[in-house]
């Protein structure tokens, strides 16, 4: 069953330290964050989309990022 709420997760979470994600390090957060913005910024989507998990635990997520701007672009080039 699917929870109606979606919860909230935004892209810059991924760069920052959180208990859930033992041994994430923050730069591959970072690189990952990066990656995803500028994917969905690519195949213009808005700022704020809606995603539905399948899976053993279906939910729906809201997902939310920042503006890419060149730099961010040029990063996930290399």
């Amino acid at each position: 069953m699917v929870d109606n709420i979606p919860k909230l997760l935004y892209l810059d979470d991924l760069s920052q330290s959180k208990p859930e994600r033992p041994g994430w390090s923050l730069t591959f957060g970072a690189t990952c964050q990066d990656a995803a913005a500028v994917c969905l910024d690519d195949q213009n989507h808005p700022y704020r989309v809606n995603l539905q998990i399948d899976g053993i635990q279906e939910t729906k997520v809201e997902l939310q990022w920042n503006p890419i701007n060149d730099t961010i672009v040029e990063k996930c080039k290399t």
